[in-house]
């Protein structure tokens, strides 16, 4: 119901927009091709999915917000173990008062802060179904509170990616996380792409599909192949090509067995 949600920001005049970042980015273009204008939001809080900074700096572009990270799972609490503020140091703030916090290697060992590992909560208040080094997936690292800060409470990174979403393309261990942070920092490309793990053939090949009408393909590819150390096959389409989500979270990667392909332009 996208376009309510215009007619609603139009009307209503909203301070606040709380959805999932992909969703943010679609209704801040949907705005633009109404011509709604969203001056009243002043904050955006997102979350529900890995967000890098540079999709957070495409949202804020569009709706003119300050985009804030939240992080929760409905196993824990859902919304509400952890959340960006002003003062955080680009980082969000961990409930430590209710949820004890740790960051574990694959052997369930702890890691030091500043090492991304398995996220895993001890639950400390809750009442009915506690639970004792929960692991997550999620893969993130953590930290002290900010210094001189009046928050005294740990840290985590925003997510770095699951640990169940890695792609192992040729030997090589890739977050969709990493590809995201490199293709959003051109301010030529869209904020949509997708990623296919192409597996049709014996020899994995891994594609990128990037929306803009400019050619960055030879430049963005090289960055891509830098960042990951593996050769990317990217394409370059047209905005409006790769498909938006309007409900629940974005598909960003996608696995290509057989049949036709997941996008045109990727034959």
């Amino acid at each position: 119901m996208t376009e309510r949600q215009v007619t609603l920001i139009r009307d209503l005049r909203p301070d606040v927009l709380t959805c999932t970042p992909s969703y943010a980015v679609h209704l801040g273009e949907a705005c633009a091709a109404a011509g709604v204008e969203p001056t009243s939001l002043k904050v955006g809080i997102h979350g529900a999915e890995p967000w890098t900074n540079e999709l957070k700096a495409q949202i804020e572009k569009l709706l003119g917000i300050r985009a804030y990270d939240i992080y929760g799972l409905s196993e824990i609490i859902g919304p509400g173990v952890a959340a960006e503020s002003a003062d955080s140091g680009g980082m969000l703030t961990v409930a430590e008062d209710h949820f004890y916090p740790e960051c574990v290697d694959a052997d369930g060992n702890p890691v030091p802060d500043g090492t991304p590992g398995e996220l895993v909560f001890t639950t400390l208040t809750k009442t009915g179904m506690p639970l004792l080094r929960y692991r997550t997936g999620d893969v993130a690292t953590l930290a002290d509170a900010v210094p001189g800060s009046p928050r005294t409470l740990r840290r985590m990174s925003k997510l770095l990616g699951r640990t169940d979403d890695m792609l192992v393309v040729r030997g090589v261990n890739v977050y969709p996380t990493e590809i995201e942070a490199v293709v959003l920092a051109d301010e030529r490309v869209g904020p949509h792409y997708l990623v296919v793990d192409d597996r049709r053939a014996a020899r994995p090949e891994l594609r990128v599909a990037v929306e803009s009408d400019q050619p960055v393909g030879d430049e963005l590819a090289h960055r891509l192949r830098e960042r990951l150390g593996l050769t990317v096959d990217l394409r370059v389409v047209p905005p409006g090509t790769v498909p938006r989500t309007e409900v629940g979270k974005a598909k960003r990667v996608v696995q290509w067995t057989s049949g036709p392909a997941p996008l045109p332009g990727l034959e």
